[in-house]
């Protein structure tokens, strides 16, 4: 896969599409809280590509002193080929190559934490609902 940072507004709507059809259509996420200030203020969006094609997305954002994974995404299609890990662990590398923040962080969906777990996240604190989907803070050390 191929991931770029996605600066052209097209590249930022390929980003917003993808998300559309994971969080919108599949999870019923209510389409209001899909995109947010974040998204053209500051945030980081980054596009995995397979053979040209837009299958992946996700978003950096800082806060203070946490770089803030958000929105990671594959289509349907292309889960469980590895490309999840692919993009998280590019943000991690891009995270720490440029000194972003001292310390990272996601909101994990809870079946999602084996995951989290295996790129070295650690829950922290109590489970918590984001639009009806049970979520737990994780972070580490960049």
């Amino acid at each position: 896969m191929k991931i770029t940072i996605a600066t052209s507004p097209e590249a930022k709507a390929l980003c917003y599409r993808l998300r559309h059809i994971v969080f919108v259509e599949e999870q019923k996420v209510p389409v209001e809280l899909e995109i947010d200030d974040h998204d053209e203020n500051g945030a980081i969006h980054f596009l995995g590509r397979v053979e040209g094609e837009p299958v992946a997305a996700s978003r950096l954002c800082l806060f203070g002193e946490v770089a803030k994974i958000q929105r990671v995404v594959v289509l349907k299609d292309y889960r469980s080929k590895n490309y999840g890990r692919e993009i998280m662990q590019h943000m991690l590398d891009y995270i720490r190559k440029n000194k972003v923040a001292p310390t990272i962080a996601l909101d994990a969906q809870t079946y999602a934490l084996p995951f989290y777990e295996g790129l070295g996240f650690v829950v922290e604190g109590d489970e918590f609902d984001d639009a009806g989907i049970p979520h737990s803070y994780m972070s580490q050390p960049a």
